[in-house]
């Protein structure tokens, strides 16, 4: 059966409007654009294959307050140690333990500021290049969503291990000395 002459005409009108409708939803003038270069993580955040991006992407990772981001540094085996004043030992924790208290301290911040001010290295990359001893000095600020802000300075001496020369560094072990 034809279509009549009104009907066809609605059809057209219909099909028209379908494709205008696709064609203006498709271009939205808010939208932003596509980046034609994408960012390189490494050159944002730090390239830990270097034990200087190690730093730069442990410190991007405080400045953003994004525990997955830190937690990629960490070795399977990481233990974190520090000096308890009080009772005048050392308390090592696990990498689990880090991690949760570090994700509840970045989820208790309005924002955290880490700066590394000295490199000390106590052994080279020459020597191995799948196991390095680092100490750095630095300076934390951390100001709580309560408006308590505490900031302390100290040295972090980190274990930086890896499997190969091309595979980023992790944090085997890092024996803090703050004073908090």
């Amino acid at each position: 059966m034809p279509l009549s002459s009104s009907a066809l005409r609605l059809t057209c009108f219909g099909l028209s409007a379908a494709g205008l409708l696709a064609l203006h939803t498709a271009c939205n003038p808010f939208a932003p654009g596509l980046d034609d270069m994408p960012t390189d993580p490494n050159q944002l955040l730090g390239n830990p294959a270097t034990v200087k991006g190690f730093f730069e992407r442990f410190r991007a990772s405080y400045q953003l307050r994004d525990s997955a981001l830190y937690g990629q540094l960490l070795a399977p085996r990481f233990q974190f140690t520090y000096r308890d004043f009080v009772s005048n030992t050392d308390k090592t924790w696990n990498r689990d333990v880090d991690m949760l208290t570090t994700h509840k301290l970045f989820r208790a911040a309005r924002s955290t500021n880490l700066q590394w001010t000295q490199y000390l290295p106590t052994s080279d990359t020459l020597y191995s290049d799948t196991l390095v001893y680092v100490e750095r000095a630095f300076n934390l600020t951390i100001e709580q969503r309560d408006d308590q802000s505490f900031s302390g300075a100290g040295t972090a001496r980190v274990a930086l291990v890896r499997r190969t020369r091309m595979d980023p560094w992790r944090m085997r072990s890092w024996y803090d000395r703050s004073e908090f």
